[in-house]
């Protein structure tokens, strides 16, 4: 059984950690955040593992290359 207070769907844990909901998705799909799914297929992530996840130092994206020409 899923715990309630210890999951939530992607749209609720993003508003808690103030992240974009399709960022912590992705962070989920590449296992930096515990994640679980109802039979009904709805994606839940663990309130906990976000928290830890988003005080970590990431690494931002490659910054855009200026086009020369």
């Amino acid at each position: 059984m899923i715990d309630p207070k210890k999951y939530g769907t992607a749209s609720e844990i993003a508003e808690a950690v103030g992240e974009p909901r399709t960022t912590l998705i992705n962070a989920a799909n590449r296992g930096e955040i515990d994640k679980a799914e109802t039979l009904g297929g709805t994606l839940l992530l663990s309130v906990v593992s976000a928290n830890l996840w988003q005080k970590k130092t990431r690494k931002p994206g490659r910054k855009p290359q200026a086009k020369s020409g």
